[in-house]
């Protein structure tokens, strides 16, 4: 089951897919541009729990 969708969330949605518009990317492909930018943004969130995790477990490593 997948949670709701907040209005804060379509609002976002809406900002994105009218600023691509603006930038002249055409209707077709949105959809498209904003899949590959959503899939960056969780890749980068990876990366950043990865690094995160690797400094604290090495911080806990240095000890005693």
């Amino acid at each position: 089951m997948r949670p709701e969708i907040s209005k804060e969330e379509v609002t976002l949605f809406l900002y994105d897919f009218n600023m691509l518009l603006e930038e002249g990317i055409d209707k077709a492909d949105v959809f498209n541009v904003l899949r590959i930018l959503e899939l960056r943004r969780q890749t980068a969130k990876i990366e950043f729990i990865k690094r995160s995790l690797a400094t604290s477990s090495s911080k806990g490593h240095g000890g005693s």
